[in-house]
């Protein structure tokens, strides 16, 4: 029986791995899935938060893999991230650009570091990060030989129990979302790390949320050094800025207190909330706190849910094999509220027959199978 394949890519090249990329791409819309993995088409123009997230993960690794060096983890994420200093990448508002980024990925694995401690995991095994399993999907028929490969960023074992914890870390502008255990991707990563004896696989996000630079009045904030009689790790929230610094106070109260009291800008109000600020706050240098976020949520998988993922992903094997040999790759095409998938993909401009779009938007670069997907958003 000769090996099964999904489809030949144009540097001539049998692919028979699958991933989670492969089914969100495809079920997006099977035509960009063709464009982009069979033809070779990818985007001009990259997201920093693409190269961020990878650099990011990667000084977050040192530390465990390097005796928890902290500032040799800054140093090895300010190494990878120099390489994208003048490149031309797509930047969101909060990212701002390639200095901002410098400083908050700098602050983000500070935090992490001080904030490991309290989470509910230990890395035993520092080797433990971007973990490879290549699970063969349908062994022994038509279909055997193709597999379904993931890279799982970390596997931790939780606290007090012999129980193991597939991490997956994510760097966002947005916070950990709720409802962790219905992620298709964890849910994913349960079904080929199951084992016949459990009942429940233990799942979760190691979060890293880009709150961009600027530090306003009323923002959280976390002290990244000893600094005004606050410990590293613990958390305020800024009261007033001015030209030298920020005033924090680690009670909410006294903010709420101080809105409550003192309304207006009229001159006495302002000298009455600005001793109010003196009494109750702390004068903090900038370079001492931080407003970034690294957050953790965990959810237990079920065997139920990781079957179900498990079907879903055999279903989309077969549907993207069937368009290969049947050479349908259908359109799913959208324009209007709430199927708006058109007009921000990358592809519009091929599948528009606008050739002058195309050149614009897109270039043929066939990239390795497993390039696609390595987003960290």
């Amino acid at each position: 029986m000769s090996k099964a394949l999904l489809y030949v890519n144009s540097k001539g090249y049998a692919v028979s791995r699958h991933s989670y990329s492969g089914s969100t791409s495809y079920n997006f819309c099977p035509r960009k899935y063709y464009l982009e993995r069979v033809q070779g088409w990818s985007e001009k123009q990259e997201r920093a938060a693409t190269k961020f997230g990878i650099a990011l993960e990667a000084g977050v690794t040192f530390w465990h893999q390097h005796r928890q060096d902290t500032a040799g983890a800054v140093a090895e994420f300010q190494r990878l991230w120099l390489e994208h200093k003048d490149k031309e990448y797509i930047y969101s508002k909060p990212e701002k650009d390639w200095a901002s980024l410098s400083l908050t990925g700098a602050e983000l694995i500070k935090l992490y570091t001080l904030l490991y401690p309290a989470f509910p995991f230990v890395v035993n095994n520092p080797q433990d990060f971007q973990v490879q399993t290549n699970f063969e999907i349908f062994p022994g028929t038509k279909l055997a030989g193709i597999e379904f490969t993931s890279y799982i960023d970390l596997i931790a074992q939780l606290k007090g129990s012999h129980e193991s914890l597939i991490i997956d870390i994510k760097t966002s502008g947005k916070d950990v979302p709720d409802l962790t255990l219905l992620d298709p991707q964890l849910r994913s990563y349960a079904w080929v790390k199951w084992l016949p004896e459990e009942i429940q696989k233990w799942v979760a996000f190691l979060w890293f949320r880009k709150m961009g630079r600027e530090i306003s009045k009323g923002d959280k904030v976390m002290f990244l050094e000893p600094y005004a009689g606050f410990e590293p790790g613990k958390s305020g929230i800024v009261l007033l800025k001015d030209e030298f610094g920020v005033w924090v106070t680690s009670d909410p109260k006294i903010e709420d207190e101080m809105n409550e009291k003192f309304v207006g800008q009229s001159k006495a109000v302002v000298a009455a909330r600005m001793e109010y600020i003196k009494e109750n706050g702390k004068h903090v240098a900038e370079s001492a706190i931080t407003k970034q976020r690294v957050q953790f949520k965990m959810a237990a998988i079920t065997k139920e849910s990781a079957d179900d993922i498990g079907r879903k992903i055999k279903h989309d094997v077969v549907n993207i094999a069937r368009a290969n040999e049947t050479e349908n790759w259908f359109m799913n095409s959208g324009v209007r509220f709430p199927d708006e998938r058109c007009p921000n993909c990358s592809m519009r401009g091929i599948c528009s027959n606008q050739p002058e779009l195309r050149d614009q938007l897109v270039a043929r670069k066939q990239l390795e199978e497993l390039d696609f997907g390595t987003e960290t958003e």
